[in-house]
């Protein structure tokens, strides 16, 4: 890890280890960013002084941390991350350190390219408004069209999908990091903690299906989850983090966000990208099959992580409905969750309860 004025940490035995089922602090204080906003102006001149580069600064949505798009000329610009105010100097390695792994021994998966100081550094301190240090990476901005914004979701397009997670697992399976086994509320294995996060939501969308499912879960799935092969994993691959080629949509230019990534379940990883490939109601069961069918041709599953992989999915989905919900309504200033709403989530929950009384995805 290169040096810099960020102090390392310890990571506490509470973040190393899983948190136990109502575990409301987990959401708490680590999903609502309070640092205050950097004017783009400011993030202007701190790309100018400490990487020696011009450009225009927009602003880009972020779950926790403040992230920016540099528009240079010429070229396709760059992004900048701003980890929120407290971060440890373990978990804003992190991310640095996956890239810096995958430019290294998989160079072939397009992911964005770490960008160093003029003084050689992965990592820089910017200080906010009030003085807080907080830190910084940039890397490069890979153009392309997100999965999310394209004209069709394609049999072709899922099948690539699979492809690439599968690719991108390999590659990570030999990543280790003192951090990459921190707790985090998206890991599946954090199901459980949603029973102090449910009656906290105001108006959530079928609350009863939700607390049974969490109970069932806890019981028949979690002890299972924890004794099946693990490694680090991206966590997020979702049509918001996968970029696709405007020309050929079925072509996979660029994966973002290792922000949740995390050492867990390979399954897991499966089950959150089958999430990303869920577009309408009508083609779920193809691209469920389609996908997972994609990832086992370059990453076989075994029989007992196939048994869980329904259960996972509906993890999945009932994570998302209950933890947006709470960010929203805890967070009214971000945006970052605005489209994720009732309307959004109705048939994915009822795909939820069916994959739950169905016995397997294939």
């Amino acid at each position: 890890m290169e040096q810099t004025s960020v102090q390392p940490v310890s990571l506490s035995p509470a973040t190393t280890q899983a948190a136990p089922a109502g575990d409301l602090a987990l959401y708490t204080s680590q999903l609502l960013t309070r640092s205050v906003p950097s004017e783009p102006g400011d993030i202007e001149a701190f790309v100018h002084e400490r990487y020696g580069i011009e450009g225009r600064v927009e602003r880009l949505t972020g779950e926790r941390d403040e992230n920016f798009r540099l528009h240079t000329e010429p070229g396709a610009g760059y992004v900048l991350k701003v980890s929120p105010a407290g971060e440890s100097d373990l978990l804003t390695d992190l991310p640095v350190a996956v890239l810096l792994h995958l430019e290294r021994r998989a160079t072939s998966i397009p992911v964005p390219r770490v960008i160093r100081t003029l003084d050689g550094q992965t990592r820089s301190q910017i200080v906010d408004s009030p003085g807080t240090a907080r830190t910084a990476h940039l890397c490069t901005y890979i153009p392309g069209k997100l999965l999310s914004t394209a004209d069709a979701r394609t049999s072709a397009q899922r099948r690539a999908c699979g492809t690439m997670l599968a690719r991108l697992a390999k590659a990570l399976s030999t990543f280790e990091h003192e951090a990459c086994r921190r707790t985090i509320p998206w890991d599946l294995r954090q199901v459980p903690a949603l029973a102090s996060l449910i009656p906290s939501v105001p108006d959530l969308p079928d609350v009863e299906f939700l607390r049974q499912f969490v109970v069932k879960f806890t019981a028949r799935i979690s002890p299972r989850l924890v004794n099946l092969r693990s490694q680090f994993v991206h966590n997020d691959f979702n049509a918001r983090n996968i970029l696709i080629d405007p020309e050929d949509e079925s072509r996979i230019v660029g994966i973002i966000d290792f922000g949740d990534a995390v050492h867990t379940a390979l399954i897991a990883d499966v089950a959150v990208g089958v999430m990303g490939q869920l577009a309408t109601a009508e083609t779920a069961d193809e691209a469920i099959r389609e996908f997972v069918d994609a990832y086992r041709a370059k990453q076989p599953l075994l029989a007992e992580e196939m048994d869980l992989l329904n259960w996972l999915i509906a993890g999945r989905i009932a994570q998302n409905v209950v933890i947006t919900a709470w960010h929203r309504a805890s967070n009214p200033a971000t945006q970052h969750f605005a489209a994720y709403d009732a309307d959004f989530f109705g048939w994915r929950i009822d795909l939820a309860r069916r994959l739950t009384s169905a016995k397997s995805t294939t």
